[in-house]
């Protein structure tokens, strides 16, 4: 879910009514996108948020409305609540704010491309479905008649993990290190989420490190299912002992998803505290640990070389000692007849090679 920017114009006090001319279509907004024409459904229902789209996080709604197409824009015609205490309280606090007020709308997109307008790179949203729209304590908006910047506030309120959403799938190798590290420090919150499927909304949204369970080849590119599958493995380790319930389970299924769409069948998001009971399981932890593994060594390595320095001869030999073992299972994987390997035996190996984990 992304968030935008807009202001509301108080239509009829006693009623609690509003209404808001919250996109401009054709204009190239803060974000760096260019909503066009027809990019909301005309009619469609949205619910108000309680302030700061506190409704993600299980607060009840304080109003509704509608989404409405005029042709050079979208406008939101709405209603709080007035009988109830949250709707009443809330709309007073807007209406006494008047123009200090700010407001954002959080949308998923369904339908964009990357394209040139007006000499500058841009997303083009063509299909947008609006959720809600919500009060907040501070906005950005990038000109008269065009309230579509982000909202900061807004950003960090949103739900944690990233929505499910379809894109290519690729099964080739996968750094995740590498691929953090080529993405541009100045990327926009909703390119970071083309690459992860997780956000803290305590950190910073502008920062790659308020981002987890990276996947996707760089901004907009295909899911890497390796990364998908060690992701899940993950999320059934100690990694996902950190988050929520709810936001273990979303992660879950948004890369289940891309598996999905790549016809394989996602492992099983299991009961916390369960120990792994399929051999397809254990590979998949020992996947994970592996590329946690590596990861670590390249962090090590590099900072040492920047003091002149080398891996110990400890730890170095450790390193040697898993490069044998793995060579040992592709061994066993390539050139055993079919059938001659025994599942036991691999998980063995592979379990050997995690095990220095703990020594290094």
């Amino acid at each position: 879910m992304d968030t935008k920017s807009l202001h509301v114009e108080i239509k009829d006090a006693d009623k609690g009514e509003v209404e808001a001319l919250f996109s401009t279509y054709n204009v190239i907004d803060k974000d760096g996108d260019v909503t066009l024409p027809g990019a909301f459904d005309d009619g469609a229902p949205a619910k108000i948020s309680a302030y700061g789209h506190a409704s993600w996080s299980g607060v009840l709604p304080v109003g509704k409305g509608t989404i409405n197409d005029i042709g050079t824009g979208a406008v939101m015609r709405g209603k709080f609540f007035l009988d109830t205490t949250a709707g009443k309280d809330t709309f007073t606090t807007v209406k006494e704010l008047g123009p200090l007020q700010e407001w954002s709308y959080g949308y998923d997109v369904i339908e964009s491309e990357f394209g040139e307008f007006e000499g500058k790179h841009v997303r083009f949203l063509k299909k947008l479905k609006v959720h809600e729209v919500s009060p907040v304590l501070i906005g950005a908006g990038v000109g008269t008649m065009t309230m579509s910047a982000k909202s900061a506030p807004a950003a960090k309120a949103v739900r944690r993990a990233v929505p499910v959403h379809e894109t290519a799938v690729a099964s080739g190798p996968w750094d995740a290190p590498k691929t953090a590290a080529a993405l541009p420090d100045d990327l926009r919150p909703s390119q970071l989420r083309t690459v992860y499927a997780w956000v803290d909304p305590d950190g910073d949204p502008e920062a790659k490190s308020s981002y987890d369970f990276p996947h996707h080849h760089g901004v907009g590119g295909p899911a890497n299912l390796r990364a998908c599958m060690a992701g899940i493995a993950a999320l059934n380790g100690a990694k996902g002992a950190a988050l929520s319930d709810d936001d273990r389970k979303a992660v879950w299924e948004h890369l289940a998803s891309h598996l999905k769409d790549a016809d394989r069948e996602p492992p099983a998001l299991r009961d916390r505290g369960t120990s792994p009971v399929k051999f397809a399981d254990e590979l998949l932890e020992g996947l994970a640990g592996l590329s946690g593994l590596i990861d670590s060594a390249a962090r090590v390595v590099a900072l040492r070389a920047q003091k002149g320095k080398t891996l110990s001869k400890s730890n170095t030999e450790l390193l040697e000692w898993i490069g044998d073992d793995l060579a040992r299972l592709k061994a066993l994987i390539e050139y055993s007849p079919e059938g001659a390997v025994d599942d036991d035996e691999v998980a063995s190996l592979m379990l050997r090679s995690l095990a220095a984990l703990n020594d290094l």
